[in-house]
């Protein structure tokens, strides 16, 4: 997810990475399929990598996200349609979400003095505990798994292609790009491990 972090050092190489963009014509599209694979499989293996101290004490990666985007925001609070639109849910699955958090007392929900048509959720204190010690952590895997790896221009030039894509499609995508990410209902049954049983058991 970009941050306002990532954008700041995306400008750098913003011109750059867009004049070499129209090279792309002279790649075949087996070799951008390739590259665009490598793309998504290191983003995935390098979030697995920062959120795996967060998520093994006990804080799922949804519920992180959701916090650290309030203790980021004015007064830690924003409203519901915002979030679910910044974590590319579906407002009806955020909500859920946001149900669940309140239950465990980290965030509340509130109606905007102004509007009564709009709903924040804003963090409690044991939240804002919590965003503070897990955002800290988060930090220090930020510092080992990708300054450790990467060079300050590459991780601009990373940036920018990062904000290059989202600008050109998140518009575009239906609803808003809000069905890319769910979390699990937990009152689903776990299938994970599972295995079928032998034929004729």
């Amino acid at each position: 997810m970009p941050t306002a972090e990532s954008t700041g050092l995306a400008r750098g190489a913003e011109t750059t990475a867009r004049s070499s963009a129209s090279s792309l014509c002279d790649v075949s599209d087996a070799d951008v399929a390739r590259a665009w694979d490598l793309v998504v499989e290191a983003v995935f293996a390098t979030q697995r990598r920062l959120l795996a101290k967060i998520e093994s004490d006990g804080l799922p990666g949804p519920w992180f996200h959701v916090l650290r985007l309030l203790l980021n925001a004015d007064e830690n609070r924003l409203p519901m349609s915002a979030l679910a639109r910044q974590l590319q849910m579906t407002n009806g699955g955020f909500t859920k979400l946001a149900d669940r958090m309140g239950r465990e007392g980290l965030i509340d929900r509130r109606s905007s003095s102004a509007d009564r048509r709009v709903v924040y959720a804003a963090l409690t204190a044991r939240g804002a505990q919590l965003a503070e010690d897990s955002s800290a952590l988060y930090r220090a895997a930020l510092d080992e798994h990708v300054r450790g790896v990467l060079s300050a221009e590459g991780l601009a030039q990373l940036a920018d292609a990062a904000v290059t894509l989202r600008d050109a499609h998140a518009a575009e995508l239906p609803n808003g790009g809000e069905h890319v990410l769910t979390e699990r209902d937990p009152a689903l049954p776990e299938r994970r491990g599972r295995r079928r049983a032998p034929r004729g058991s």
